[in-house]
């Protein structure tokens, strides 16, 4: 996203500043990448984040991905849902 509108939203509204960091970082350099590569983008960025104790919850995840795919096309929302999707049944047969 060019402009820092997304971080207006009242569904962000709730988020610890070290987290809006984080999502910051990612927003800026998720600029021009294909639906498919951002969502692993912000995937790997948040295990980075996990990883340093700053943990995501559900409720979080779904509110900056409403967000980063707010001007994305339906298809390309589909795409991100589906990945999603996969990505969050792996992670359940692991644990």
């Amino acid at each position: 996203m060019k402009n820092s509108r997304w971080m207006d939203d009242p569904a962000l509204s709730g988020i610890a500043p070290e987290k809006m960091e984080i999502l910051t970082e990612i927003i800026n350099n998720a600029g021009g990448m294909k639906p498919q590569q951002m969502l692993a983008y912000f995937m790997n960025e948040s295990s980075k984040a996990s990883q340093n104790g700053i943990n995501f919850s559900d409720a979080e995840t779904n509110a900056f991905l409403n967000v980063l795919t707010a001007d994305m096309s339906p298809k390309e929302k589909r795409q991100i849902e589906t990945i999603r999707r996969m990505v969050n049944m792996l992670s359940k047969k692991r644990r």
